[in-house]
């Protein structure tokens, strides 16, 4: 599985106006000053840049920003087959 990380960090970084630097696996949107706005906000780049759908029950705990490269990551193992062929 391809590494996640790199992208969510600038998705956050452009969504939320936080410096990459202070965004870490362990850091909280709290702890970095995302509102509930800019959560949102950072859901719907992440299932575009992912061509994903995050489960909604999913976007409830998303806490930390591990917690979201987890459920991206959980949203991309679940999409068939047929989506994962570069074209």
């Amino acid at each position: 599985m391809k590494n996640v990380q790199p992208q969510i960090v600038e998705i956050i970084s452009q969504a939320a106006m936080v410096d990459r630097s202070r965004i870490r696996p362990e850091a909280s949107f709290a702890e970095l000053g995302v509102d509930s706005l800019a959560q949102i906000e950072c859901v719907f780049l992440l299932e575009e840049a992912f061509q994903i759908e995050m489960r909604e029950e999913n976007l409830y705990g998303l806490r930390t920003v591990q917690d979201v490269i987890d459920a991206v990551n959980q949203s991309l193992a679940a999409r068939p087959a047929q989506d994962l062929t570069v074209q």
